[in-house]
């Protein structure tokens, strides 16, 4: 079974005027965070949960649910390893975010067995636009052309602990350029940036080419859920999964 690790950081402020932490944004009749730790409980491939969070808050809706509740940071990559830390002997691990409560069982389940058939050290969810579009006609996402189609990202990663150190400076980068775009092409790559602009990069290619970056094996997962890739990160984002939620129960 693979362990699982949800962040649930506090960055200060609010959102949408509401909680200050997104994780505790209220949906019909639970928090955000609840729907994606039941996700993960009720999948027989997921054994042990650990959120990172802030603990005073998160406690009263999950301390029987879950095995283990860190206290977060503001720092999203700083909770991450913190998470990583606990399972650091495990072969693979699950890192989800709190913010993707369309999350499904079935998605989870599927995601799992598609990077078990992989050898990669990180494997990271992809969804073609034309699913996100046909369950979710309103999601505003970020899609990337490739030769194989149009593609959005999605909010779980399989990783191997164990190799976490090797590409730690590299995530910071990225984190740390992302309002930088011309920084962050530079990192990249010009001609890795220029393939994805023109759509001419394939999908073994961007994997050959993201390994060599971050010194791992690295494999993109296509999944034909598109509830693992939309997170709440604005209001019209919030308003979409409260009327989906509501209308599928």
């Amino acid at each position: 079974m693979l362990n699982a690790v949800v962040l649930a950081g506090d960055k200060g402020g609010s959102f949408c005027g509401e909680q200050s932490n997104k994780a505790l944004l209220t949906i019909k009749d639970k928090v955000m965070i609840e729907y994606v730790v039941n996700a993960l409980k009720e999948s027989t491939l997921v054994g042990r949960i650990a959120v990172i969070g802030p603990v005073r808050q998160l406690k009263p809706y999950l301390e029987e649910r879950i095995d283990y509740l860190i206290e977060g940071e503001e720092d999203l990559l700083q909770n991450a390893l913190k998470g990583l830390e606990l399972f650091r002997e495990d072969q693979r691990v699950l890192l989800v975010t709190s913010d993707i409560p369309m999350l499904t069982v079935e998605a989870v389940d599927h995601f799992i067995i598609q990077c078990q058939e992989t050898r990669a050290d990180l494997c990271y969810p992809i969804v073609r636009k034309e699913d996100n579009k046909s369950k979710f006609p309103e999601a505003r996402r970020t899609y990337a052309r490739l030769r194989e189609g149009t593609f959005t990202g999605g909010n779980i990663l399989y990783i191997n602990p164990r190799v976490v150190n090797r590409c730690i400076n590299f995530a910071r980068k990225m984190i740390e350029y992302r309002k930088k775009p011309w920084k962050m092409c530079r990192v990249l790559g010009w001609d890795l940036v220029f393939g994805l602009v023109i759509g001419v990069l394939t999908i073994p290619g961007l994997e050959k080419r993201v390994s060599q970056l971050l010194n791992i094996e690295v494999a993109a997962v296509m999944s034909p859920y598109p509830e693992i890739s939309n997170d709440v990160d604005k209001e019209s984002d919030l308003v979409m999964v409260r009327e989906y939620l509501e209308r599928i129960s």
